[in-house]
């Protein structure tokens, strides 16, 4: 018989990301740094969904623990149809993404931002088909590579204090990422809305908190999307009797 708790693991590519779910409730998160914070938490005969894209030796750790293991990844079945031209290739998180909301609006043709370590736009039509998206870097990476490509630019860390007309090196550089950022979000979702009736649009990721951009476009902002979308995976996968 199902367990009433189980845990559910987003193994990032900055960080451990696990929620707690009773029935079909989210009713606990919590983030881990280090590896070996999190085995502490977690218990022998804990139930664990994963979906890991950060370290592969995660699963085997947390099976070494005693956990009980479950792991999610682009080749199980999944509620809707793929039409992606290299199923292997395609970032786990990605399909959470797109589960989470498609299991609540199935009719419905959704675009999924998910800004974090890369910002990543998934599309999915209101016939349950999902077409891909794009991925580009995120603000850290951005702000990573002006510093590691250049000879005298700062490492400086994301703000959301940032001008137009940057009146110095570390203004300017807060400018043209955080600025170029914005314009990438708002140029895409202006190009779908163009493309696609009845869009619904749903935001996520750790760096979405740096806009505004749900109060001024009517897009849902979800910071929990991707664990909602393992467990909706896991509840999918295992109504199949296809996990391992």
């Amino acid at each position: 018989m199902q367990s009433s708790k189980v845990f559910v693991l987003d193994g990032g590519n900055t960080h451990l990301k696990l929620g707690t779910f009773v029935g079909q409730q989210l009713v606990e998160t919590k983030r881990f740094q280090e590896r070996a914070s999190l085995e502490k938490y977690l218990s022998a005969d804990d139930i664990v969904v994963i979906a890991n894209v950060g370290e592969l030796q995660l699963q085997q750790d947390l099976m070494a623990l005693g956990c009980q293991v479950y792991a999610i990844t682009n080749m199980n079945p999944l509620p809707f149809s793929n039409a992606y031209n290299t199923p292997s290739t395609l970032g786990i998180d990605r399909l959470c993404n797109m589960a989470a909301v498609y299991q609540n609006h199935p009719s419905r043709n959704i675009l999924v931002i998910d800004a974090g370590t890369c910002i990543k736009f998934d599309f999915i039509d209101a016939l349950g088909t999902y077409h891909g998206g794009s991925i580009s870097p995120g603000i850290s990476l951005r702000y990573q590579s002006l510093h590691e490509h250049t000879s005298q630019l700062p490492l400086l860390t994301p703000t959301a204090a940032w001008e137009l007309l940057g009146m110095s090196s570390e203004g300017s550089i807060h400018s043209g990422v955080m600025g170029s950022v914005k314009a990438e979000i708002n140029w895409r979702i202006e190009e779908f809305n163009n493309r696609y009736e009845d869009l619904l649009i749903y935001l996520t990721g750790g760096d979405a908190h740096y806009f505004d951009l749900g109060q001024k476009n009517d897009i849902f902002v979800d910071e929990n999307l991707t664990l909602k979308g393992i467990y909706a995976l896991y509840l999918h996968q295992l109504s199949s009797d296809t996990l391992p």
